[in-house]
């Protein structure tokens, strides 16, 4: 649950007053520390596979490149042919992969919790497009990246997997949990024009 605005770090603003009238135009951050993250393969091209991981997960698998899906409780990541990430709450990294198994037993599969490697930082605001820009080299612009659009890419010099999640536009960007501060010192250098908003989610 994502609560109200926690505290601005919007360089340059000297009163209350200030933040305010900066706030709407600034970036919107806040990390969604302790998600669980389950890494799962498998051969896209069976359906019975198919079948199992929607069976568990109450998702369609996606199988379409640079892609992604999400309910209320989950997100299914395309990373490559074979290679998914499985985004849960806070948790439930083991129910998670205990329903994958179970569903998928008997069937050519791997999984592997990888929540503690990972952070997911939720990222929106007027500028978010151009904030990323600096340092991510993808296309974002509507006509190419979309809701439901994933990849993996760089922010300045860190590996990540971003997707967006809807038309606002929203990202959420995946990182290593060892380049949290890396990644979160370059966003900061990245809003010194916009300002920078962090947002604390429980």
């Amino acid at each position: 649950m994502l609560e109200s605005l926690q505290r601005s770090a919007l360089p340059g603003s000297r009163s209350p007053a200030a933040t305010t009238a900066l706030s709407g135009r600034a970036l919107l951050a806040g990390w969604r520390t302790g998600l669980a993250i389950v890494n799962l393969r498998g051969n896209a091209e069976d359906p019975a596979f198919r079948a199992a991981v929607s069976q568990a997960l109450n998702l369609e698998l996606p199988v379409q490149p640079c892609s992604s899906v999400a309910d209320a409780l989950h997100r299914l990541v395309w990373v490559g042919p074979d290679d998914w990430f499985v985004i849960g709450p806070k948790g439930q990294a083991s129910a998670i992969e205990s329903r994958l198994r179970t569903a998928l037993a008997g069937m050519h599969h791997a999984l592997t919790d990888v929540s503690g490697g990972y952070t997911v930082l939720h990222l929106s605001g007027t500028p978010v497009r151009e904030v990323l820009a600096q340092g991510c080299p993808l296309d974002l612009h509507p006509r190419a990246f979309g809701p439901g659009s994933s990849a993996g890419s760089l922010f300045f010099k860190t590996s990540i997997w971003l997707w967006q999640t809807d038309e606002a536009p929203t990202y959420e960007v995946m990182v290593r949990s060892s380049f949290m501060g890396y990644f979160w010192l370059m966003l900061e250098r990245s809003t010194q024009e916009c300002g920078l908003v962090t947002r604390r989610f429980l």
